[in-house]
């Protein structure tokens, strides 16, 4: 992003948030700046604590920004999946990482990171109504039957995979079961769509569910194998995220020293890699690198053999 760009950037949000009357033309104008990649700012960094200090602000921002102009798909579906990418990365990553010691800080962090995915899944919603002139109840996935077209698997991915990470941390939540329903479908749908979604984004998703469930109720390791293999063929390898996937999905499974050597081969593989190489997801890639660490650092919690 150019520095006329930002600096036009910032004269918007300075004229919005001084401003006794905000124009909803300025409001837009600054929403167009979230739809022409500005989210990259943020990926592209080196710094996670940065961008963890910085997003609280540019989510309260963006909330402002919706409140003056309530039917703004753009803003809603940017404070989404920004609400998140948040949660994902800097609540429910750091506190999977936290020792059993810690237990009660542990479920503090999880129920946070629940309430923002579940606050980022209702953005995404009202944009995808506001979107379609429809009108979806998270618990009755019969209300999200739309003819949706191929540009809508973005916001479909992220509501679903929005509501499906709030409902992991919970499973036992009797509330969140009639969402699960709806973020599979949201999911599906998705895949239906555009299978090849975010450089591989959806078929990790579907690496992990069908890894995730037993037989009977259609998992399948030779499906969760080949999700795999496309996850990383179409994100050319840039991601780390894949490789994680792998291992806490299908090599846990595997209670033996083959299992074990797999496991740690996956997570050496996300080690090795060269992020710089990819600086589009240099942020991303950053943090899973710390997970993949810790997760070998801690190989016991997940095997019992030698």
């Amino acid at each position: 992003m150019s520095h006329t760009k930002n600096l036009k950037i910032l004269f918007s949000l300075f004229i919005i948030l001084s401003s006794c009357s905000i124009n909803k033309m300025a409001v837009r104008a600054v929403s167009d700046s979230f739809s022409e990649g500005g989210e990259e700012i943020f990926s592209r960094d080196d710094d996670p604590e940065l961008v963890k200090d910085a997003l609280p602000l540019l989510l309260k921002v963006n909330e402002i920004l919706i409140e003056k102009d309530p039917d703004n798909f753009v803003l809603k579906a940017s404070a989404g999946k920004l609400f998140i990418i948040y949660s994902n990365l800097f609540i429910h990553t750091p506190a999977d990482m936290l020792d059993y010691t810690d237990w009660k800080k542990q479920s503090e962090m999880y129920l946070r990171a629940k309430k923002m995915y579940l606050r980022g899944s209702n953005y995404l919603k009202e944009a995808l109504e506001t979107e379609h002139d429809i009108t979806i109840d998270l618990s009755d996935r019969k209300t999200i039957d739309c003819d949706f077209k191929k540009d809508d698997a973005d916001i479909l991915y992220w509501l679903g995979g929005g509501l499906m990470s709030a409902v992991s941390i919970d499973i036992t939540d009797p509330v969140m079961a009639s969402v699960r329903n709806t973020a599979m479908q949201l999911m599906f749908d998705a895949y239906e769509l555009d299978p090849d979604y975010g450089k591989g984004a959806l078929h990790e998703y579907f690496l992990r569910y069908y890894a995730s469930l037993p037989p009977g109720m259609g998992g399948s390791d030779e499906k969760a194998e080949y999700h795999y293999s496309k996850a990383v063929e179409l994100s050319d390898g840039s991601r780390i995220s894949p490789f994680i996937s792998y291992a806490v999905s299908l090599s846990i499974k595997k209670q033996t020293s083959e299992g074990l050597a797999e496991f740690k081969n996956m997570l050496e593989n996300a080690l090795n890699m060269n992020i710089d190489d990819y600086p589009d997801n240099r942020l991303e890639n950053i943090i899973m690198k710390q997970k993949a660490q810790w997760l070998l650092d801690n190989v016991d919690n997940y095997f019992l053999i030698d």
